[in-house]
């Protein structure tokens, strides 16, 4: 995948429960946001920090 695919990508909590906060891009919204990821599966819509997030598709 590219990263304007990951981007598009809606964010994915995934079914486990560890409760990890990390930041996804909302295509619909152009922003970062901060969301709860559950620690296993989801997608590659998901950013350890704001900055990694606006990098990889803030700007795309």
């Amino acid at each position: 995948r590219t990263k304007r695919d990951v981007c598009e990508l809606p964010f994915e909590e995934g079914p486990c429960f560890a409760a990890i906060r990390v930041y996804a891009y909302n295509a619909k919204t152009g922003d970062c946001e901060q969301l709860t990821y559950g620690g296993c599966e989801g997608n590659g819509n998901r950013f350890a920090t704001l900055e990694d997030c606006d990098n990889a598709c803030a700007r795309y």
